[in-house]
């Protein structure tokens, strides 16, 4: 239990520090992170650190965005991290004046070619 609290603690401080350097999104460039400790019941599994630059504009309706950047995944029990390399595109769309839409691809590239991919699509009400 201590060594899972340990590795949620660094995650926690990576993140804050991440925080620092995050900027809002906005019409423009942007550098985004996210920090997760991932685990199942009460045993840790893996942290995940990303950090990506992107760009997002605004087209009528829709606000497209891109981002590019590393990722770092450290398993358990591992000393070392594995680097990935992640691309996402996607758009956010205001459908009316209560209710918006995201939808987005993301694919994270490994350094032996695999190519984990990701799509999601959400909606969004406004109470």
């Amino acid at each position: 239990m201590r060594f899972i609290l340990e590795k949620l603690m660094k995650a926690l401080a990576v993140g804050l520090l991440a925080l620092g350097v995050s900027a809002p999104a906005f019409a423009g460039p942007y550098v985004s992170s996210k920090v997760a400790a991932k685990g199942e019941n009460s045993d840790y599994e893996k942290t995940e650190v990303e950090v990506r630059l992107g760009y997002e504009t605004k087209t009528g309706n829709l606000k497209p965005y891109i981002e590019i950047g590393p990722n770092w995944e450290m398993k358990d029990g591992e000393d070392d991290a594995d680097f990935l390399k992640a691309l996402e595109v996607g758009t956010k769309i205001k459908l009316s004046d209560n209710l918006g839409s995201k939808v987005k691809a993301e694919f994270v590239f490994d350094d032996d070619g695999d190519v984990e991919w990701k799509y999601e699509a959400g909606l969004t009400y406004d109470l």
